[in-house]
């Protein structure tokens, strides 16, 4: 293990070498991930590998590691990802989880996260000697596996759960993120809102896509927070995502506020497109716990800083997981070793 441990921390210093130059490490620049996928701008790019640069060192990987019983030798197993590709890097713990527990690999890259997920896992490749064997990149996963990790939509987590019914498995579908405000957060509170909502375009699971408010709550406060992320309307993408939804609700009044760059409509509903934030007034805090608790298989992350709610996240905090935070709260390294 410790050697898989030094490959770790050796690729997330080459994730600050990239920073510093992307022509290092035959990185594939971030202007042709961009073009390989208009979703994945170089600033959102940046932000990932930063964050990842920063898990990646020895005392936090031996920090996460260290709550479990690994095993030191033995038989091989096999182990077949299917990675989702919503927002850059979002497989790369899963590989990370089946590469420190001495899995050989079978990949099924997104279509959307092709270019970086491979640059990453053949530096790991080359960072360690290891071989093709060893970890494969795979445009399907028919065959033997030890253990699948599939990570897709809710239509298409109906295939998972049929073709790999008969294996040990973590199979997982759509989640949102949700964030309830008291009105008493401060502008440092509702900048960092800003960014659980806006990174990564509002494209990951952990992103907020709900905001629960008090009644009579003052808009006035998040549009000012959320000018920082006003540049993403320069960007196609979400520019005609914006566009459509601001037509929609107009041609079917449905009532929405506009800050320029996002659009606001009160629904019940936790998920919204992008460039659309629901919300919702709540009364009683209470019955919101109830609700949000009756649901939970629906949510990733809640975050708020009112103290009373159960495995909260402050602001901010949503696009900076731990190592040990898993997704789904499913724990990927003891369902590795079990």
């Amino acid at each position: 293990m410790k050697d898989r441990v030094k490959i770790l921390v050796a690729l997330g210093k080459e994730f600050s070498e990239v920073l510093e130059n992307e022509n290092s490490n035959n990185f594939p620049s971030f202007d042709f991930i961009y073009a390989s996928n208009p979703w994945f701008i170089p600033e959102f790019v940046k932000y990932s590998l930063n964050i990842w640069s920063k898990l990646l060192t020895e005392d936090k990987i031996h920090s996460w590691l260290n709550n479990y019983n690994l095993p030191k030798s033995g038989e091989t197993k096999r182990l077949g990802l299917v990675l989702a590709g919503n927002i850059p890097a979002v497989g790369l713990h899963d590989f990370i989880s089946g590469f420190i527990c001495n899995y050989s690999l079978i990949i099924k890259l997104s279509s959307k996260d092709k270019v970086l997920m491979k640059w990453i896992i053949e530096r790991v490749k080359i960072l360690g000697n290891i071989s093709d064997q060893k970890i494969t990149i795979s445009e399907n996963l028919f065959g033997h596996f030890d253990k699948i990790i599939a990570t897709g939509s809710n239509n298409s987590n109906r295939y998972f759960e049929y073709y790999f019914a008969k294996m040990p498995n973590i199979l997982r579908k759509n989640r949102t993120s949700i964030a309830i405000l008291d009105g008493n957060e401060s502008a440092e509170d509702l900048e960092n809102l800003a960014d659980d909502i806006f990174l990564y375009f509002g494209l990951g699971c952990r992103n907020v896509t709900k905001l629960y408010l008090p009644k009579n709550y003052n808009f006035d406060l998040i549009s000012k927070a959320f000018e920082k992320y006003s540049f993403l309307a320069n960007y196609f993408k979400y520019a005609n995502n914006l566009d459509y939804h601001f037509a929609i609700f107009s041609m079917n009044k449905v009532a929405f506020k506009s800050f320029g760059h996002i659009l606001l409509t009160e629904n019940s509903d936790f998920n919204s497109a992008v460039s659309v934030i629901n919300y919702q007034f709540y009364d009683e805090l209470t019955d919101l716990i109830k609700n949000i608790d009756k649901n939970s298989e629906e949510l990733q992350c809640i975050i708020t800083k009112i103290s009373n709610i159960a495995n909260k996240l402050d602001f901010g905090k949503s696009q900076k997981p731990n190592l040990y935070e898993y997704a789904d709260n499913v724990d990927t390294i003891k369902f590795l070793i079990e």
